[in-house]
């Protein structure tokens, strides 16, 4: 800025004085306070990064200030599912496509050297997604409001061969910013009025009890069974709805959440089956939450599409699934990347979501494109396959590796109690608290398991999220955990875990 420019913008500018001076006729008092606000959302929990989180923040902060100041060096964040920001490395060919998609020609697909630096199937998709799939505007311009068209082709084949043939509509397939903003989406369209509830699985992922809140919706939880690890049965889903309807509640819809989170379970096909008969039966929509479906380490991996096609229900039930790069061997939280299908949902109703999508513009075109680049990877016989799909595995049995380490190292712990992590990312063991814990956690307002994890941070630096931020039964206390950091780091855990929860008995003893 120029000497002048500075002197014209100064002599124009009003002074504090004035300013006081001209203002001074009206009151003063802020019109958005946290008595005018939203109501529901001061009553809106979001439990993975809650109070135990805030406190890691504050104590990472503290460390960096003075190492010394706490019997650790750094904060192990195993409170929520990011799996890059603890250690994973990004798989290397869609970041390879990314890269060449984002760079101008010149200086990418068309350098001449461009097989230097990258290999020629990342070139030949990078060329197909600038020229064909985005027309040439590259990854700057909006999209169409559902997503690119070809990338959503690529999600209904990959889903169409997931699931043995099974036909899958472009047309109805949503790209969005992670699963997140496609269950946000259909929620808002679902939760009409303060009498509309949703069945949502206790334990369940706080994004559902958070959103049904913040729209003044019902929660109607259902209760999985524990030991049974985890699994779903008929009598408790008649039950919870049954009493939901008793209470006026208009009950529309039903969330599954298959691979587990937070409890690690993978439900089997004939629960699988039992669930889509009792919402055909009792007409709601069905919410399939299905982002781990590749972090499947003991079982099968069952779509509530295909079970609703092997009940010979597939033209009766209304069904939205969703899926994400966040998880999976992926791991690109980052890139905001997801899908929504749509399933017999009213085409009156997909105009309407069209229309909400339509007000944000578009997903994130990064992300539209590592979606596309998740469902189809490189082919067979092309240079970068058997790479990429080595990483992958990689990626795959290491978690693997990990599920077992943390799942049976906590469940060796005398006091704990924790299910196998069949599946997703993470162990829900429970634990028991002693009198003292329970009893000071009254006394300040707090939970015995909240209380539990803020002593657990402070005394070894590993962040955990309580169990009640995910709904348990009463009287069980607990918390989850991710089994994301490096092995070696998931070991020491467990261990710590071990020696803290000793030394905590013994605090609270009495």
């Amino acid at each position: 800025m120029t000497t002048t420019m500075r002197s014209s913008i100064a002599s124009v500018a009003p002074t504090p004085q004035t300013i006081d001076a001209e203002t001074s006729l009206y009151e003063h008092k802020k019109r958005l306070t946290i008595d005018s606000m939203s109501q529901s959302l001061r009553k809106m929990e979001y439990a993975v990064r809650g109070p135990v989180v805030i406190e890691a923040d504050k104590i990472a902060d503290q460390l960096a200030a003075n190492p010394q100041q706490y019997p650790f060096d750094h904060i192990v964040y195993t409170n929520i599912g990011n799996p890059q920001s603890i250690g994973q490395m990004p798989l290397k060919w869609p970041r390879q496509v990314m890269a060449l998609v984002d760079l101008p020609d010149e200086v990418g697909i068309d350098h001449p050297d461009v097989l230097k630096l990258f290999p020629q199937d990342a070139v030949d998709r990078a060329r197909e997604i600038k020229g064909h799939a985005l027309s040439g505007h590259g990854s700057g311009a909006y999209t169409h409001s559902k997503g690119v068209r070809a990338f959503r082709q690529d999600v209904a084949d990959f889903i169409a061969a997931r699931d043995g043939g099974i036909p899958s509509d472009p047309e109805a397939i949503f790209l969005s910013n992670g699963a997140s903003n496609a269950i946000n989406m259909v929620l808002t369209a679902l939760i009409a009025n303060e009498h509309t509830g949703v069945m949502i699985p206790t334990p369940q992922y706080p994004i559902y009890s958070a959103t049904i809140d913040l729209l003044n919706g019902h929660r109607v939880g259902y209760f999985m069974n524990e030991e049974k690890d985890w699994a779903l049965n008929l009598e408790e889903l008649e039950r919870a709805l049954a009493q939901a309807q008793e209470e006026g509640i208009d009950v529309n819809s039903f969330v599954l959440i298959n691979p587990g989170n937070p409890t690690g379970q993978v439900l089997s096909r004939e629960n699988l089956h039992d669930i889509v008969r009792f919402c055909v039966k009792h007409n709601l929509v069905l919410l399939a939450d299905e982002v781990y479906q590749e972090n499947v380490y003991e079982g099968e991996f069952v779509s509530a599409k295909r079970a609703a096609y092997e009940c010979g229900l597939l033209d009766q039930i209304e069904l939205i699934s969703f899926h994400s790069v966040s998880k999976g061997v992926f791991g690109e939280c980052g890139r905001r990347g997801g899908y929504m299908e749509l399933v017999g949902i009213d085409e009156k109703v997909q105009d309407e979501l069209y229309k909400m999508a339509s007000a944000s513009l578009c997903a994130t075109v990064a992300g539209q494109i590592m979606t596309s680049l998740m469902v189809r990877g490189p082919s067979q016989g092309e240079v970068s396959y058997e790479s990429h799909e080595a990483e992958k595995k990689a990626i795959y049995d290491s978690l693997k590796r990990r599920s077992t380490i943390v799942s049976q190292g906590l469940d060796s712990i005398p006091g704990f109690s924790c299910r196998p992590a069949k599946g997703s990312m993470y162990c829900f063991p429970s634990v028991e608290m002693p009198p003292g814990a329970i009893r000071v956690a009254k006394e300040t307002g707090t939970t015995p398991d909240a209380l539990y994890c803020v002593s657990l941070l402070k005394s070894t630096g590993i962040c955990v999220v309580p169990a009640s931020g995910f709904g348990q039964r009463e009287g069980r206390f607990g918390f989850r955990t991710t089994f994301l950091p490096p092995e070696e780091e998931m070991q020491r855990c467990v261990e710590k875990i071990k020696e803290h929860y000793k030394a905590f008995c013994e605090e609270y003893a009495i």
